[in-house]
């Protein structure tokens, strides 16, 4: 049987969604108990096994070991914290930190004295991690939507490709803004967590503190707090409205394309609505998109082509929205054709 040629691109990205799946479950779950760890109840213990583990060719985590006794009941710990695994820590200070042999407080859960841990509470590299995390679960998260998106067009036909469409007195307004609120701030916050990871590192290493982690988290949010109002203010703003006047029938098209300022457009200008077909070329093959325009009447040889969006749509909301148009404007819609 032969496989589309989705399939191989799909299958890597549920291979892919797995990984990060397990990643951020371990993130994650160690980051809350390191966080109710802090209720956790001190005690005196003595280490038996205090040692840098090994992988299978390298160093990795630490081998740690001490008893202590809770209510007349012996425990044995084997956590330094709940990440001890995790590359980012610099095992030698932590082992120095709690030689062989040496009584050290040992902090258990009073609810289940046999968890227990050396080093509670959250610091900098859990918060580091998750500023790792931060870009790559978004990018994951944001190709689910789009290939859910292609599906739901697909079997799904919407008024106007599901453009919103507003009525207001005496015009028509389709909203084109090419990005969300949601889109744009979930971007923000994807780029600003990516570029603040590496200054990060460079001054605080691979375990930061807590105070300057706070402080990039806080930036971070910021950033992305202010994408979200950016985003609600441009798209609120008209702009990128398309505006149909019903008595005289002119256009005025949205800030798309390149287009810095609305330009209006005649009613006896029109003379068809199109969807032109933009061919993207890759290694894995050629991509299809497709942007509705207007065909308008030119001076001398030729007619201009308007795009109405700037990044192409699907062929099935593309061709959606052109229909649309052309029957508001009672033109004809000229079909597909190669992007001009």
């Amino acid at each position: 049987m032969q496989k589309r040629p989705t399939f191989y691109p799909l299958l890597l990205l549920v291979c892919w969604t797995g990984l990060m799946f397990g990643a951020d479950y371990v993130v994650i779950n160690n980051s809350v108990r390191q966080a109710l760890s802090v209720h956790f109840v001190p005690t005196i213990g003595k280490m038996v096994r205090s040692e840098i583990g090994k992988g299978a060719t390298s160093h990795r985590g630490i081998e740690i070991g001490y008893n202590y006794t809770v209510n007349g009941i012996d425990y044995t710990g084997h956590h330094y914290r709940y990440d001890d695994r995790t590359a980012a820590w610099e095992y030698s200070t932590a082992i120095d930190a709690f030689p062989r042999w040496s009584a050290r407080k040992v902090y258990y859960d009073p609810g289940n004295p046999a968890d227990s841990i050396l080093d509670p509470g959250l610091d900098g590299c859990d918060l580091l991690m998750l500023l790792f995390a931060m870009p790559l679960n978004i990018v994951t998260l944001a190709l689910w939507v789009g290939l859910g998106r292609i599906w739901f067009e697909k079997k799904h036909s919407e008024r106007a490709g599901g453009v919103p469409i507003l009525k207001k007195p005496g015009e028509i307004r389709a909203q084109m803004a090419e990005f969300s609120p949601a889109a744009v701030t979930g971007g923000a916050l994807a780029i600003a967590s990516f570029v603040a990871a590496f200054p990060v590192v460079s001054m605080g290493g691979f375990a930061p503190s807590m105070r300057m982690m706070l402080v990039v988290w806080a930036i971070v949010f910021g950033i992305a707090a202010a994408a979200l109002v950016w985003a609600i203010k441009r798209n609120r703003s008209g702009d990128y409205d398309l505006r149909i006047d019903e008595a005289s029938g002119a256009v005025t098209l949205p800030q798309t394309d390149g287009r810095r300022t609305r330009l209006k457009v005649a009613r006896n200008e029109i003379l068809g609505i199109c969807l032109q077909r933009r061919i993207t070329r890759n290694p894995s093959g050629n991509y299809f998109s497709y942007l509705p325009a207007i065909d308008c009447a030119g001076q001398g040889a030729g007619s201009p082509v308007i795009r109405l969006v700037t990044w192409g749509w699907t062929e099935a909301k593309g061709r959606a929205f052109a229909e649309w148009l052309s029957d508001q404007l009672g033109v004809e819609f000229k079909g597909v054709q190669a992007e001009q």
